[in-house]
């Protein structure tokens, strides 16, 4: 008897048990990467399906949307704050434009149009609202926002990216750039029995935490005092091979001659690297972490090291086909595909020297004839060449009238060999190119006195005159 009316009791704890063990963790993903007005941002896009992937592979109810427009936008909110009651842990994800005004900050919709601040407070997704709906999980509400940087918005006072959300008590908050932040949240805090304080104490990039952290939360496995001594942490791992920034540059050179892109090869490990590296993790059948281990390292350069014994073999090869002959035509193709290459430097040189003396002939040429169209068609061959300055100048004024009043105004002066040297000291002590120092005025010394003459604004004729040795005498 006693035994029948237990049985319903212990029914009905065990379905109070079962109720509070089946509380499901909710999340609400909402990315908008193309705008009816401003900038769209392919990346969110792509980002947006594995940041849901990986909420519902980690048990979460996910509540979810991309490029949606305000009512849709108020629609999927709605139905996440129903849904809050019945949670656990709530995330609330979202990526795209954000904007902000004297402390408030909006996320806002794919159809946004706004022309006051006002406009923008009414048709936006305030920041602060949110906060407050998880601040009903004091302790478990965590918001992430991935923000594009860009600026859709061109209302006055109205700012890109957020700035002082209200977060109630018991709210965590992680802002930064949308792709550092979707991948840190995919492959560190959603990690599986990782604790959130073991994630925001380690690297976090450009990414800022606000609110309360709380540390003991695990986002995806068990909770809970029981849980085992937390493991060394993948950053940990990384951080116990004590890479120098050297090392790290090496690492970023062997992933980039193996194809991937690193975003710059300069000893610190950004987004760029970061990807880089999970990339290549994932083409190994390895974890994808973005943190490389000591075995990874070993094999990433031994990879490596095969694929540039390579590269050099067909760089050498390539050359043997075309610079090493010395021609013109086979030093550019050698350059076009190897700008980087083994010879490149060399081969940079010997172009350089081909180029220096059909200038010359072509100037050479272009004196002798001392035409207007003579000096024309010496620019059409030589845009950038050296005598460029003199051919302008003696297109825009009859050169041999100029010329020659220059060179009576030199005479004029009856400078002695020793004051001819002098100026050509003086000239190159002020940095300009006279050539050999020897008292005679040459080509290469007549351009340097062009140059100090342009540089002062002066005529620039490249001949002494009586204002040019002033000058000189007084350091002007």
């Amino acid at each position: 008897m006693h035994f029948l009316k237990i049985v319903p009791l212990v029914v009905a704890l065990m379905g109070l048990n079962i109720t509070a063990a089946a509380a499901q963790n909710l999340a609400l993903v909402l990315s908008n990467s193309n705008y009816e007005q401003g900038v769209n941002v392919p990346g969110i896009a792509r980002q947006h399906q594995q940041i849901v992937r990986a909420f519902r592979d980690s048990g979460y109810e996910v509540i979810e949307g991309r490029d949606l427009n305000r009512l849709e936008t108020r629609q999927q909110i709605e139905r996440f704050a129903q849904r809050l009651d019945h949670a656990d842990i709530a995330v609330v994800s979202l990526q795209g434009h954000m904007a902000n005004f004297r402390g408030r900050s909006w996320f806002l919709p794919s159809d946004i149009a706004a022309s006051s601040v006002t406009s923008v407070e009414f048709r936006g997704v305030s920041l602060d609202y949110l906060a407050v709906l998880l601040g009903q999980k004091r302790g478990k509400g965590l918001m992430f926002v991935g923000n594009s940087g860009r600026s859709v918005l061109s209302v006055r006072g109205v700012a890109a990216g957020v700035s002082g959300v209200s977060l109630p008590r018991g709210v965590m908050m992680v802002t930064g750039d949308y792709g550092e932040l979707g991948a840190t949240l995919q492959d560190r805090f959603l990690r599986i029995n990782t604790r959130i304080g073991d994630v925001v104490n380690g690297y976090m990039g450009g990414l800022k935490i606000s609110g309360d952290v709380p540390s003991r939360l695990v986002m995806h496995g068990r909770q809970g005092s029981n849980l085992p001594p937390a493991a060394l942490t993948p950053e940990d791992i990384e951080k116990r091979l004590g890479l120098s920034r050297s090392d790290r540059r090496r690492i970023q050179q062997d992933l980039t001659i193996m194809g991937y892109n690193t975003r710059g090869i300069d000893g610190i490990f950004g987004a760029g690297t970061r990807s880089s590296i999970r990339d290549w993790q994932r083409s190994q059948r390895f974890e994808r972490t973005g943190f490389i281990t000591g075995e990874q390292l070993q094999a990433l350069r031994r990879q490596a090291g095969i694929e540039r014994e390579n590269y050099e073999a067909q760089d050498r090869r390539f050359w043997a086909e075309t610079g090493a002959s010395g021609s013109e035509r086979g030093l550019r193709r050698y350059l076009e595909r190897y700008p980087e290459g083994l010879f490149a430097n060399r081969a940079r040189a010997e172009l350089e020297r081909f180029n220096g003396r059909a200038d010359a002939r072509a100037w050479a040429e272009a004196e002798r004839v001392n035409t207007e169209r003579s000096y024309r068609q010496y620019l059409r061959s030589f845009p950038n060449g050296r005598y460029r300055e003199i051919a302008l100048q003696r297109i825009s004024s009859p050169p041999q009238n100029v010329e020659n009043d220059a060179k009576r105004q030199e005479n004029a002066l009856r400078l002695n060999s020793l004051t001819r040297l002098l100026i050509e000291q003086r000239i190159a002590d002020l940095g300009y190119r006279v050539g050999v120092r020897d008292g005679v005025f040459d080509l290469w010394s007549r351009q340097g006195f062009r140059a100090f003459q342009r540089d002062r604004r002066m005529p620039a004729t490249g001949y002494v005159s009586a204002d040019m040795i002033r000058r000189l005498l007084l350091n002007q």
